[in-house]
């Protein structure tokens, strides 16, 4: 699946780039890099709905820890045990417990990861639209006319080296979070270290 979001967007990147070679008129604009791994710690309405997605499945996070040290705890008690110290019979009924235990854990843990993921994406989505609407009025204003995702430009074997000079990340993030500022984060500044 991960291997299909980076293509795709490579795929598509290259057909427009060849269309736009294809045209009898030069292109005139520019091509340009953006950082968008970033965007989850620098855009302020896109880390807001992090926090918040952070706050309300941190609860179900630290208790999964918590059965997952249990487990661990048991499956020490159980390997020390085997020396002598405890009857086959004691054995036996802790491996029960812990196997129940393991099937608790991996049952809580891929709810918790299909309920995540849904409410990541809901969260999320608006933004995603928000962020793709930006992004062409502001490749439009500076006179962009291509620019790459670099994470997935350089996963995909796209991008082996660019010139720094080309990245519009911080300039991006800085014009997005001035438009579109977040009534969370204006609420909550970041503390001084």
């Amino acid at each position: 699946m991960k291997i299909t979001k980076l293509i795709f967007p490579g795929i598509a990147l290259l057909f427009l780039s060849m269309a736009a070679l294809a045209q009898n008129a030069p292109v005139k604009g520019k091509i340009a890099v953006i950082n968008t791994t970033v965007f989850q710690e620098k855009i302020a309405e896109f880390k807001a709905k992090i926090d918040a997605l952070n706050k309300q499945f941190e609860p179900r996070v630290r208790d999964l820890e918590q059965l997952g040290q249990r487990i661990q705890q048991l499956e020490n008690t159980i390997q020390n045990g085997r020396g002598g110290t405890l009857t086959p019979a004691k054995i036996a009924e802790l491996t029960e417990q812990l196997e129940g235990l393991k099937r608790e854990y991996q049952r809580k843990g891929e709810d918790l990861q299909v309920e995540g993921t849904k409410a990541r994406e809901q969260a999320l989505q608006p933004v995603s639209t928000k962020l793709e609407r930006f992004a062409k009025d502001y490749t439009a204003r500076k006179g962009i006319t291509i620019l790459f995702d670099l994470a997935n430009a350089v996963n995909a074997n796209m991008i082996v080296w660019y010139d720094p000079k080309l990245d519009v990340t911080d300039d991006f993030i800085a014009e997005y979070n001035k438009a579109n500022p977040s009534a969370t984060a204006s609420a909550n500044p970041p503390k001084p270290q």
